[in-house]
């Protein structure tokens, strides 16, 4: 008779522990399904800054080239403006000293 007061004892104690661990178990299989969602949000969010950042600099390297080409044109045409100006003073002192010698 002590025997089975023990096992109904210890079959009591068994089942409530039992009860017990299943609860938890559920409660981290539920954390566990929302730190999923986060790391899969942190991952989609990583994602998206990494492409924006590949983006930014392909956008920047271009308009760095683009800049560059228009620097260029830019340095030619004031060449061709400064040589024009001293064509056009040169032309104007020719005039000037023609215009001198005739009177």
């Amino acid at each position: 008779m002590l025997t089975d007061v023990v096992l109904v004892a210890a079959l009591v104690f068994t089942s409530w522990r039992t009860g017990v661990m299943y609860r938890e178990l559920r409660k981290l299989r539920g954390e566990n399904s929302v730190f999923r969602q986060t790391l899969a949000s942190a991952d989609s969010a990583i994602n998206k800054a990494a492409l924006a950042v590949v983006t930014l600099k392909s956008d920047g390297l271009a308009t760095i080239c683009a800049l560059e080409e228009r620097t260029i044109e830019a340095r030619r045409q004031a060449d061709r403006l400064d040589h024009a100006i001293r064509a056009a003073d040169l032309r104007f002192a020719l005039v000037e000293h023609e215009e001198r010698s005739a009177a």
